[in-house]
């Protein structure tokens, strides 16, 4: 880790630190019915200290699409429940 020190003035100074921590944060909630939500905060961090720089951006790009999608679910009693039929092969210029 890299460290600098900074003069601030009257004989002060400031010493910085370079950090290599990552952090995300993010927040789900559950609506339901004209309620207050539910909401839960969720904070994620990585420490990229001992991975090369130039993997820096893909690990970045690797966090942002595991843990940073989203996801709208409006109905929870069955969230993942198909909510259209599919037409059949006559029913298509329909």
């Amino acid at each position: 880790m890299g460290e600098q020190e900074l003069y601030i003035g009257d004989t002060n100074h400031l010493t910085m630190k370079t950090s290599y921590t990552v952090t995300m944060t993010d927040k789900i909630s559950i609506h339901k019915g004209g309620k207050k939500p539910a909401e839960l905060d969720i904070t994620i961090t990585a420490d990229f200290e001992k991975v090369p720089k130039e993997y820096h951006n893909t690990f970045i790009q690797m966090l942002s699409a595991r843990y940073g999608g989203t996801v709208n679910v409006y109905d929870n009693t069955e969230p993942f429940a198909v909510t259209s039929k599919p037409k059949k092969w006559w029913q298509l210029w329909k």
